[in-house]
């Protein structure tokens, strides 16, 4: 099972503007519990207003997704065949928090006697906004939205994968990184973190050039494309891209390779200006 822990970095507490004088924050702002189908959880969420003034919040339920570049989409609750939000309910639906005030919002999810095993998610939205707004002051700029997202294990979980693409893009100057795009999907029922890294090799198998994969969370079914900026210095030449990618599973690994060529050597990446107050050349 994937840990709160390694899910975290996928999606944080997400503000969709900014309210002047408060700050809504939600503690946790990402969950991942284990539940057999029939069996309901409970959870209590600290809410907290940061700022100063008064604020009203407002709690709603959604599905999410997102595309193969991970741009994140939200959806009604029920949308989607994997959704958590549809067997949630929580309480209060709305209340009044004081300014360096923490307030309790209670969620339950009842996993059905008929729930599909795999990973079910959910997102559950809270708004806020200043009951008695500065007179001329538009309401949109003075609401803030955070996101507490949600997973549900229902067991038996299957952890599988595969690397099923890897295309490059060649740099069109001298400067420019030579690019690659990943494509990975996740064939088993259970949401992954994903990490690995993307090895460069020369004609005698030498390894020369080595990119870390960013971590990403891929959820059951989903594609995902992930962007590889490989810099020099790389003179021209035959080549062989290899990667590598681990889903969780500590004992293996997938893997992919592409040949490519050089057909202009690949500059180092620019060197960062100097810092401010140092001048150039200075040791």
């Amino acid at each position: 099972m994937i840990s709160p822990r390694r899910i975290l970095p996928f999606l944080l507490p997400l503000a969709l503007s900014a309210l002047a004088q408060s700050t809504l924050g939600v503690e946790p702002p990402v969950l991942l519990k284990e539940a057999r189908p029939g069996e309901t959880l409970t959870q209590n969420l600290a809410v907290y207003n940061v700022g100063t003034r008064e604020v009203r919040v407002r709690a709603s339920l959604g599905d999410w997704t997102y595309d193969p570049m991970g741009k994140i989409q939200f959806l009604p609750p029920g949308t989607l065949k994997t959704s958590a939000a549809s067997w949630t309910a929580f309480a209060p639906a709305e209340f009044l928090l004081q300014g360096k005030a923490t307030g309790t919002l209670t969620y339950t999810v009842t996993v059905p006697e008929d729930a599909a095993p795999g990973t079910h998610w959910g997102v559950l939205f809270l708004e806020s906004e200043d009951p008695n707004p500065l007179p001329g002051v538009p309401l949109a700029t003075m609401r803030v939205r955070m996101a507490h997202v949600f997973y549900v294990n229902v067991p038996p979980l299957v952890s599988s994968g595969r690397i099923t693409g890897i295309v490059p893009s060649a740099p069109k100057g001298p400067q420019d990184p030579f690019r690659f795009a990943l494509q990975y999907q996740n064939t088993g029922n259970a949401a992954q973190k994903l990490s690995g890294r993307f090895e460069v090799r020369d004609a005698s198998g030498k390894k020369v050039a080595e990119v870390a994969v960013e971590e990403v969370v891929v959820l059951p079914g989903q594609v995902r494309l992930l962007p590889i900026a490989l810099v020099g210095p790389l003179p021209t030449g035959s080549y062989t891209a290899l990667a590598v990618l681990n889903y969780g599973d500590p004992t293996k690994d997938v893997a992919a390779d592409l040949p490519f060529t050089l057909e202009a050597p690949l500059a180092a990446p620019p060197a960062p200006p100097p810092a401010e107050g140092e001048k150039e050349g200075t040791p």
